[in-house]
């Protein structure tokens, strides 16, 4: 049976993502699991400024997050970055590992406003860390986020599912890594690449979130462009997204 054209495209750009696996899966994973700090003074002028903890996705670093530090910063924000072993662990052990993670922070720095932004992986395990509800995070960002799965993830599953654990749960075949009935317990916007065959808008619906975009750009460099900088600080400073901005609608 001949494959559709949308099949064809999925599995073309999951050959690709093939090609760069043995150079993630070679060493680069090999991180401590924590909050990367810059060496700079806290503001003394804001000691209580907003913090934003950046959340990667898989096969990646905190140095992909690298070109949302300066529009967030430009706004005001403190901004953090969490790394980890993307493809060490399941799911689960992500969002307990995330979660311990968040809990100190807020133990350490009690009464300061706390935001976080995930992308991919770690957009599903940033809602999922905050639920239930921490006290002191304000909102969460997902973009780009597989909740209910990847077609590639169901490609990649069979080949390399030992090698990268969260694979399986990551599948659409597995219905996606968000377990049945959960609901974010921290008000959470979510924002979808509209060229994803990574992750199509689809899959990016979250049941409870307080609003849903798509934005122009496609799956690894989506938070590149001005337009998903734009609504993400949007959100973060009203807790929802522009007038202008196209929302995604599950209803229909």
């Amino acid at each position: 049976m001949l494959l559709s054209a949308s099949h064809e495209q999925t599995r073309a750009f999951a050959s690709l993502i093939l090609l760069c696996l043995t150079v993630y899966l070679s060493g680069c994973q090999f991180v401590q699991t924590g909050v990367v700090q810059k060496n700079t003074e806290i503001d003394k002028e804001n000691p209580m400024k907003t913090r934003i903890l950046l959340v990667h996705g898989l096969f990646r670093t905190q140095r992909a997050m690298k070109p949302l530090h300066r529009p967030l910063e430009e706004a005001g924000y403190e901004v953090l970055d969490y790394r980890y072993y993307t493809t060490q662990l399941d799911v689960e052990s992500h969002v307990r590992d995330l979660r311990k993670t968040l809990l100190e922070m807020q133990a350490e720095n009690q009464g300061r406003p706390l935001m976080v932004v995930g992308h991919s992986l770690g957009a599903v395990i940033s809602v999922l860390a905050t639920t239930p509800r921490i006290e002191g995070i304000q909102r969460v960002v997902q973009i780009a986020p597989p909740n209910f799965g990847s077609p590639v993830a169901d490609l990649f599953d069979s080949l390399l599912g030992r090698f990268v654990v969260p694979l399986k749960e990551l599948s659409t075949e597995a219905g996606g890594p968000l377990p049945e009935g959960i609901i974010p317990a921290t008000p959470t916007g979510v924002i979808a690449a509209e060229n994803d065959p990574m992750v199509p808008i689809s899959c990016t619906r979250l049941p409870g979130a307080v609003d849903h975009i798509q934005v122009p750009g496609a799956h690894t460099f989506v938070f590149w462009k001005s337009k998903t900088q734009e609504e993400l600080i949007h959100f973060l400073e009203h807790g929802r997204f522009s007038n202008t901005a196209q929302r995604v609608d599950f209803d229909n």
